[in-house]
């Protein structure tokens, strides 16, 4: 420690300001951790060999990692084992992906960064607070490779076996849909991302309300992400004494007999229409009409007043200007009478307003909408798919496992290495060169200039 502290004054005391001296400060740790991680790294393949059953060993091999600290350079030893498979001990003890110049902290760093900006403000952020340099184009390609680790993960949870499922009074879930752009040769094209949201219900933390224990599936496929929300369900629930409470805008995809798939072994499956999707329609259906009516139709339909709505609509006819305001309220009439069944309030179902906790997954749309449709972007489908992917890893808390998805290598026991930091503080060792003895050639007399000169130097 006192050898650090030292190394540390010298720099603050050779720097002209503290920028300077942060900066160099800076520089000399990265390059102690890297130095210190890589002379760690060959001991541990030191250790490695003596527990690995091998045929031969072939050679040392170097191979260079991108870690947070800056790049590590290390060699380890490729052996060949007994069944005449070459392995490196070192790369399947630390689970390395193979060819990648990347740690999977850092990849996991990156796919995260770049899930929230674009790619080339992705790389400026880690070429400023990393000693790593890299381009928008790596990132990119660490993103996808993260994507891929994703659902690989996720395909891998599916079949594991839960000893206790959850057991909750009510049960939420919604589904919806967006609009993607899709890069395409002369034009883009549009494709839909669709979405389910699982919660238990909200709680109040301070001034805000956040979900409990909430869930996304996120897709290109509809049916595949409604078979990830049922093998969910299945794998962590049990709906013998739950509620379960559903809620989209009935669209195509996403009508009630779609979702009671989702409720089989259910106590009780209650289906409403979205809240946000209603509203909107009425005005855009009655855009033409007064305020005032407007509002006496929101009211009517949250009391389900079948009566008053009728009213409502036909004084809208009865006053329409021309056939487009008529037709709109024609296509709103068959809209609520289509829908009917699944307005009724909460208190007419024998539940309290307390209980219906939907709504969620419109807004939530946005973490999603920020990154994937803004500035007038779009995607390949590769790239689509592993943002998508990203994006509900990190959502649902999983992305870090992701990272660590790979399988795991059989234990072995590492004594541990005892070495200090001053270990690679200390400088190399140089040959000291001594006095070098000379002498000056005379071609002249001794008693001359030159030959005095030789007499005060001998």
């Amino acid at each position: 420690m006192s050898q650090i502290l030292t190394e540390i004054m010298t720099v603050l005391k050779d720097s002209n300001n503290l920028f300077d001296a942060e900066q160099n400060l800076m520089m000399q740790c990265q390059t102690l951790i890297a130095t210190a991680l890589g002379q760690a790294l060959e001991d541990l393949d030191d250790l490695l060999i003596g527990e690995t059953e091998y045929q031969e060993i072939v050679g040392k091999r170097e191979r260079t990692l991108n870690f947070m600290c800056g790049a590590v350079t290390f060699k380890r030893r490729l052996v060949k084992l007994t069944d005449k498979k070459y392995v490196f001990p070192l790369d399947r003890y630390l689970q390395l992906i193979p060819r990648s110049r990347f740690s999977p902290l850092m990849v996991e760093k990156v796919a995260k960064l770049a899930s929230h900006s674009v790619l080339r403000t992705t790389a400026l952020a880690v070429n400023l607070l990393t000693p790593l340099s890299i381009s928008h184009q790596k990132v990119g390609q660490l993103y996808q490779t993260a994507g891929t680790q994703c659902e690989k993960q996720r395909e891998e949870t599916t079949l594991v076996t839960v000893a206790k499922k959850r057991q909750v009074p009510y049960l939420y879930l919604e589904g919806d849909a967006f609009c993607v752009a899709i890069k395409a040769k002369h034009h883009h094209k549009n494709i839909f991302v669709h979405r389910l949201q699982l919660t238990e219900g909200i709680t109040q933390n301070g001034q805000h309300r956040q979900t409990l224990n909430r869930h996304v599936f996120t897709g290109l496929n509809r049916r595949v992400v409604f078979k990830q929300a049922q093998d969910y369900l299945s794998q962590n629930y049990d709906l013998q004494h739950t509620t379960v409470i559903t809620g989209s805008d009935n669209g195509s995809g996403y009508e009630p007999s779609c979702f009671d798939e989702l409720a089989i072994g259910a106590k009780k499956h209650e289906h409403f229409l979205d809240c946000y999707h209603l509203n909107r329609k009425i005005r855009k259906r009655l855009s033409m009409m007064p305020k005032k009516l407007q509002n006496m139709l929101f009211q009517a339909v949250h009391n389900w007043d079948s009566d008053q709505i009728q009213v409502i609509l036909d004084t809208c006819e009865s006053i329409a200007s021309d056939t487009d305001s008529l037709e709109s309220i024609q296509l709103l009439r068959r809209y609520l009478k289509r829908n009917w069944n699944y307005l009724k309030p909460a208190v007419e179902r024998s539940l309290t307003a307390e209980n219906v906790c939907l709504g969620g997954c419109e807004s939530n749309h946005r973490r999603f909408t920020y990154r994937l449709k803004h500035q007038g972007r779009s995607w390949s489908i590769p790239g689509l798919k592993a943002m998508v992917n990203v994006i509900t890893s990190e959502i649902n808390g999983q992305l870090e496992a992701a990272m660590l998805n790979v399988p795991a290598a059989s234990p072995i026991n590492v004594k541990p290495v005892n070495i200090s930091a001053s270990h690679f503080l200390k400088q190399p060792f140089t040959q000291h060169q001594g006095i070098k003895h000379g002498s000056l050639h005379l071609d002249a007399a001794t008693s001359s200039a030159m030959g005095n000169l030789v007499k005060i130097i001998s």
